[in-house]
């Protein structure tokens, strides 16, 4: 989705985000400051979702070939493996330090730059706010991999179905980072 109808967001706005993500996530293991958490919030502009949204990622792999080579034995070579991803229905991505941040309102879904839902060991983390828009807590995404075989055939179709699991609560108190 292309940001050119949304506000920009600066490079010092950019870099106060990626410093309080890192504080949400590093600095207590159960627990993080509700100021970071709104500080994010504020600064990360809304994106609109659509209602549904989809994503998938295609593996294939090219033939391969079987045979004898002289003074080695029996050899195999694999086909290249071709690699299709694509998604329906995303919100505006905003890129701050090693983040990409969503804004969906109630919350804020977070990933590293190099991970996202089809990645081995996915990083991903929402932040999620009260009907007052507090922070309340922070989940982090864990994957279910479904792998659907079909009968008297070599297909095999895997399925990944997301979900969040509890990671931390916000701080007790005024919120303020010590």
């Amino acid at each position: 989705m292309s940001n050119a109808h949304l506000p920009d967001l600066r490079i010092d706005d950019r870099m106060i985000v990626a410093a309080a993500l890192d504080r949400i996530f590093y600095d207590d293991p159960d627990h993080f400051a509700a100021e970071d958490a709104r500080t994010v919030r504020r600064l990360i502009p809304y994106g609109r979702s659509g209602w549904l949204r989809l994503g998938f990622r295609a593996e294939s792999q090219g033939p391969s070939v079987k045979g004898e080579a002289a003074g080695i034995g029996d050899v195999r070579m694999e086909g290249d493996k071709k690699v299709v991803e694509g998604s329906v229905g995303q919100s505006t991505t905003w890129r701050c330090g090693q983040y990409k941040i969503t804004n969906h309102g109630g919350d804020l879904e977070v990933w590293q730059v190099m991970s996202d839902e089809y990645a081995p060991e996915p990083k991903g983390a929402r932040l999620e706010f009260d009907a007052h828009g507090e922070p309340e807590r922070l989940t982090f995404f864990q994957p279910r991999d479904i792998e659907l075989r079909i009968p008297f055939t070599s297909l095999a179709v895997g399925v990944r179905l997301g979900g969040w699991q509890f990671w931390k609560q916000v701080s007790e108190g005024v919120g303020a980072v010590e």
